[in-house]
């Protein structure tokens, strides 16, 4: 049978030393080891969810941004081109103003250019009826009638010019 001996003794409490010293001295600062290498690693997942939890919530806020600034260039686009449509209809309407009141200083100019004209026409054929009548009579009508055959010159004269008007 199995004997104990001394020998079997020594190597049970040599082992159970051994024991001890290995858990003491080399199982408990491997365990811690691998503790804080774990701890370690998990704190490092734990700020990687961290920061990408922040990288989506900083995405969000970015196209969230970058939609307002999307729409506020359609908005500062649009006010600009309506604005310059404004401007340009300003512009054309001051300009058909402008051409208006050319146009009616124009057509005063010349109806004044006319009447002018008419007045020197209808002198100018009152002196030259005047002549006429002059030689043709010769001096026998005196002053007062050659008054009277000049009115009714002009007035005949006048009568065909408003007809011509018309």
């Amino acid at each position: 049978m199995l004997e104990l001996g001394s020998g079997l003794v020594f190597t049970v409490i040599n082992l159970i030393v051994f024991y001890l010293l290995l858990k003491r001295f080399l199982f408990e600062p491997i365990q811690n080891i691998m503790k804080q290498r774990e701890e370690m690693i998990q704190g490092k997942i734990d700020h990687a969810n961290a920061m990408e939890e922040q990288a989506k919530s900083n995405k969000q806020k970015y196209e969230q941004v970058l939609a307002t600034a999307h729409d506020e260039s359609k908005r500062i686009i649009k006010e600009a081109k309506q604005e310059a449509r404004q401007e340009a209809d300003a512009i054309l309407a001051e300009a058909n103003q402008e051409v208006i009141r050319i146009k009616k200083d124009a057509e005063s100019a010349i109806e004044l250019e006319r009447k002018r004209e008419m007045k020197k026409m209808q002198d100018q054929v009152a002196g030259l009826a005047l002549t006429a009548v002059h030689k043709v009579l010769s001096e026998q009508l005196n002053e007062q009638e050659n008054e009277k055959l000049y009115n009714r010159f002009l007035k005949e004269t006048g009568e065909q010019n408003d007809a011509n008007r018309a």
